[in-house]
């Protein structure tokens, strides 16, 4: 009879949680305060660009959101590696892009090397064995912007090794013996587990075109087998000389990764943004986040009105459909480097919406 009493108890507890999940107006009230939160929080952020921890606004957990910046779907982390020095090897399920903003060096994927140089991107695909390498003589240091979505998907979860080693290791104990710490057993079900989603995607990494069919769900099995093309045939370098300037009604911009652009990861796109001494972008508003890192200058943006000051190595941030624009009042070129999600980016109610045009923008 107790047993069937804890039961009621617990099923009638169940109930109420759904019913709280589905209290609208409960959930509205959270979204008001999510907006209120977003108002009140900095839109230009000035992290120790270069200090120990990974993330500049807040980690890679969804529920860490609106703590640190009014962005919910971007973060971002810095990488300084002296000359010579490198990085632990690592592996894990978002892509990766990095900004290089000073210096030279490697990107070794896979065991396959990858050189880059300041103003070039490199783009590391979803688990993917990596670590960086720095140049022998002048070191190099990078911008790490990542997406913030995979906790949501389940999807969140890493495997990080050294050296090609598990971070899981046996602990030695006395001269001659090989015991296990306490918790050990789980740390080897880790081991375990983490073999077994390796072979996974490895094996989604095999799978070539399938046998031509004519329904649509053949093309979606097409799919998987285009994106391994496309992941081992485009570029996980992209060179900034070559990519070309354009003069647009928002100013000067350079895309290294946009929907157009076949890369080897598809999860962020990035452009960047030159504004000369007393002159401003373009205003307009999107759907998408924007997060911008001041790479060189001084100014200011205006956010519907309301100015906040940057500086070189500051990031800006930019909320969903608020209208903004950047303005140059120091006496140096300003270069901003800019990335949004791929998704909502493109979808309907997705496009960029002109307010008006740059100052120096000629028709």
């Amino acid at each position: 009879m107790a047993e069937r009493e804890k039961e009621t108890e617990r099923l009638r507890e169940d109930e109420t949680s759904a019913e709280l999940y589905y209290d609208y107006e409960a959930r509205f009230v959270k979204q008001k305060r999510e907006q209120e939160r977003i108002n009140i929080l900095p839109r230009v952020i000035k992290p120790a660009m270069f200090a120990r921890g990974e993330f500049a606004l807040g980690d890679m957990r969804v529920f860490s959101r609106y703590t640190v910046a009014p962005l919910s779907t971007l973060t971002c982390g810095f990488l300084e590696l002296r000359a010579g020095a490198e990085t632990e090897s690592r592996r894990m399920i978002p892509s990766l892009v990095a900004y290089i903003i000073g210096g030279s060096g490697e990107s070794i994927q896979e065991g396959v090397k990858f050189a880059f140089a300041a103003g070039d991107v490199v783009i590391i695909p979803p688990f993917t064995m990596y670590r960086f390498v720095a140049d022998p003589e002048n070191g190099f240091r990078a911008w790490l912007p990542q997406i913030r979505l995979w906790h949501g998907q389940g999807l969140l979860w890493r495997d990080l090794t050294v050296d090609g080693q598990s971070r899981h290791p046996r602990i030695e104990s006395g001269a001659g013996s090989n015991t296990l710490p306490e918790g050990e057993g789980n740390h080897e079900k880790e081991m375990a587990s983490e073999e077994k989603i390796a072979a996974t995607f490895q094996a989604r990494r095999q799978i070539g075109m399938p046998t031509p069919g004519k329904t649509r769900y053949d093309w979606f099995l097409s799919r998987l087998a285009e994106e391994n093309r496309v992941e081992q045939k485009n570029p996980r370098v992209i060179r900034g000389a070559h990519c070309s300037w354009e003069m647009t009604r928002q100013g000067k911009l350079k895309f290294y990764i946009s929907r157009w652009t076949e890369t080897a990861a598809r999860g962020l796109d990035l452009m960047a943004q030159e504004i000369d001494p007393g002159e401003s972008s373009g205003e307009h508003r999107h759907i998408f986040e924007e997060l911008l890192l001041v790479a060189k200058g001084r100014g200011y943006d205006l956010h519907e009105g309301t100015k906040h000051r940057w500086e070189e190595g500051d990031l800006i941030c930019v909320p969903p459909m608020i209208i903004h624009r950047h303005v140059n009042d120091g006496k140096d070129a300003v270069r901003l480097v800019s990335v949004w999600p791929r998704q909502p980016g493109h979808e309907l109610l997705g496009g960029i919406e002109q307010i008006s045009n740059a100052s120096d923008w000629q028709r």
